[in-house]
């Protein structure tokens, strides 16, 4: 029977000549490059809402100066573009009927349809060979920005910066029954799994979307015959700008939950907000969490915590008897903001452990130092708005997880790179040491930002340790039942 397979590049990067993008000269190329591959992607994203307009619309919705001489490149980029997604919406129509339709597929079909959409889905999400001669130009900008200012935010968010609790918890009418009702597709299979999409309307009042995650799980489980299956979870989140399982490659699919599901468990990687499926259009995935800062900052880690609240209540539904909370970069920032804030959320929607890495912990000096800011011209931007340390540090109970955990530290197993200047690692160990996680939960790796995935695609380190703890955490529910019995 068919499958999906695990992509060539990544069992390049796992192989003896995958060390070097763990290296430093590997690293500084990817921090070099940042800027023009967002300039791509924000020129395709400028596409999609003015493709007819002709060049000079085009180019003031890109955010780039007039450009008279390259306006019939342009109008050849466009052009190639329109068929481009003509193809991409022509194949999204038929994967949707065939995923969340009532057309009838076997399972090979599905294998087939699902290759179709993510070969065109790359193709249109990173068109280089189409706009890449656009940031060769130094013309289109990583960011679009629309940055509120201080004052606007004050005004919108004055209840919220008094009660940090209206943003990140769930309102007192929101009774279980009254939680937005989860969605399963078909299935496809993997290697070694069967992976199938949820999806349910955000809980989050700042949101009007449906969010939406894909799930990992054994081939061989009660679940995908129809019932429940009793597999130890990880709820699992990317890092920002990622387009997840819209590219041929996404390496949270290849080493945390294609590894982990055919042992025997159950991995839910999510799309947070605004990335992935969930991209706006005229925006590129992840672009108004950086486009809004700080606003769009604390909005997406808001609605991403209560995402994984559901999810981590879906999968209890589902018979897991414990569920991990994890993920990199901006991913890391959910988890800990899960984990700083499900106190006060109903008792199925607490994870039972978490595992964040590669994240910062204090958000607002992050936005002031932080590497990224400078890459993308961010502090430019906010202080055009008007922001400054002052501003930023008065919205950081909004911004930062809370300095006290709702988990015991014990069951907190963060991993940081110790030269990370994107997140910086000072940041995050000072609020693991006010969490008081011991130093036995904690590994840091001798890396910098981009270092810190490389190593999660190649060590086993951070994927022991998940095992482990999950073993661990449902062998104790476990026995504390026998005991209760």
């Amino acid at each position: 029977m068919d499958h999906l397979e695990t992509p060539a590049v990544h069992r390049l990067l796992t192989s003896p000549a995958g060390r070097f993008s763990t290296s430093r000269p590997f690293e500084a190329f990817k921090t070099r490059a940042l800027p023009r591959e967002f300039a791509v992607v924000r020129a395709r994203a400028a596409a999609d809402v003015a493709l007819s307009e002709g060049p000079e619309a085009y180019l003031r919705e890109v955010g780039a100066p007039p450009a008279p001489h390259l306006h019939d490149r342009i109008e050849r980029a466009l052009a190639r573009y329109a068929r481009l997604r003509g193809a991409y919406d022509e194949t999204m129509d038929r994967w949707e009927r065939v995923f969340w339709g009532d057309d009838e597929s076997t399972p090979d079909e599905r294998v087939a349809v699902e290759r179709e959409r993510r070969e065109v889905s790359e193709r249109r999400a990173k068109p280089t060979d189409i706009f890449g001669f656009l940031s060769k130009e130094h013309l289109v900008p990583p960011v679009k920005f629309e940055t509120p200012s201080p004052e606007d935010a004050r005004t919108r968010w004055h209840h919220e910066l008094a009660e940090p609790e209206r943003l990140y918890g769930f309102a007192e009418s929101s009774a279980a029954e009254e939680f937005p009702r989860v969605e399963r597709s078909a299935t496809v299979r993997g290697p070694g799994t069967v992976e199938y999409l949820l999806r349910f309307r955000s809980p989050s009042p700042h949101l009007s979307d449906r969010a939406t995650a894909r799930v990992y799980e054994p081939v061989d489980t009660d679940a995908n015959a129809g019932g429940d299956a009793d597999l130890p979870t990880l709820v699992f989140h990317s890092g920002w700008g990622t387009f997840d399982d819209q590219l041929g490659y996404w390496p949270e699919e290849e080493y945390v939950a294609r590894a982990l599901a055919p042992e025997g468990y159950r991995v839910v990687l999510p799309d947070a907000p605004w990335h992935g499926r969930r991209e706006l259009l005229g925006r590129y995935s992840g672009e108004p969490y950086i486009a809004r800062a700080p606003v769009g900052l604390f909005t997406l880690y808001s609605a991403a915590a209560l995402e994984t609240a559901v999810l981590t209540d879906w999968a209890r539904t589902e018979g897991a008897p414990v569920v991990g909370v994890g993920g990199v970069s901006l991913g890391g920032t959910i988890a800990l903001h899960v984990g700083g804030r499900c106190g006060d959320w109903p008792e199925s929607m607490r994870p039972d452990l978490l595992f964040p890495v590669g994240m910062p912990g204090a958000i607002d000096q992050t936005l002031l130092s932080g590497e990224l800011t400078r890459l993308l011209d961010i502090d430019d931007a906010l202080d055009a708005a008007g922001w400054t340390g002052a501003a930023l540090h008065e919205f950081a109970p909004l911004l930062n997880p809370p300095k006290d955990p709702c988990l015991a530290p014990e069951r907190v197993f963060p991993f940081v790179g110790t030269r990370d200047e994107m997140a910086p690692a000072s940041t995050a160990r000072a609020l693991l040491d006010e969490w008081g996680v011991p130093r036995p939960n904690r590994r840091e790796w001798d890396c910098g930002h981009f270092g810190v995935l490389a190593t999660l695609i190649r060590d086993e380190s951070f994927r022991t340790t998940v095992r482990r703890e999950l073993v661990a955490a449902a062998r104790n529910r476990r026995n504390r039942g026998s005991v209760t019995a």
